[in-house]
């Protein structure tokens, strides 16, 4: 645990000395999580009115019930073992957003996000989710970063992403025949065929 503290005091001390990186941190820790839902959006929209459209459908359900297992399950374990936030249990801890001493600190739930969007997606398409795997870093980072997590909070964050990740892999085949009811997975379907 010292060394969680260790790592932690060497990322937070670096903010609070500069402007701008603690703008690009802060931007990191409240807002990129939005950015890489969009992205994920944007990956199933891109092949709108292509035959590769309805795989993204089914990906992008792969990943909505990821993160519905991941979010449960990230606030089950805060539920069961409540770990006070750095700012709460330490001294000196430079805070650059706000968040309530009240929130439990472990699993990170940002990282926890990022990563099972990131995970859902790299299973299915390797450019697009080794990017997203870079942006969810940049979040993790950046939590510990303003004062909120500690090193081993984002560990736990991404242990619970990749097992939800997996463990909800299948649901994007078996919603596959329903699409079928869908016309413009029926069109193309038709077109190519």
């Amino acid at each position: 645990m010292n060394y969680d503290i260790e790592l932690f005091r060497a990322i937070n001390g670096l903010a609070g000395r500069n402007v701008s990186a603690d703008a690009v941190f802060i931007f990191g820790a409240k807002w990129l999580i939005f950015v890489m839902a969009m992205l994920i959006v944007a990956y199933v929209a891109w092949a709108w009115k292509t035959s590769e459209f309805e795989h993204r459908v089914e990906h992008a359900w792969h990943i909505t019930v990821g993160f519905a297992l991941a979010f449960v399950t990230e606030r089950l374990i805060g539920f069961l073992w409540f770990r006070p936030r750095p700012f709460v249990a330490l001294p000196d801890v430079v805070k650059l957003i706000e968040k309530s001493a009240e929130e439990k600190s472990f699993p990170s739930g940002h990282t926890t996000s990022a990563f099972v969007l990131a995970f859902g997606l790299l299973l299915h398409h390797r450019k697009w989710g080794a990017a997203l795997c870079v942006l969810a870093a940049w979040v993790s980072f950046s939590r510990v970063f303003v004062g909120v997590h500690y090193p081993t909070d984002l560990l736990g964050g991404v242990v619970v992403a990749a097992v939800a990740a997996l463990a909800t892999r299948p649901v994007a085949k078996a919603i596959e025949p329903y699409l079928e009811f869908l016309p413009v997975f029926r069109k193309y379907k038709q077109r190519d065929a």
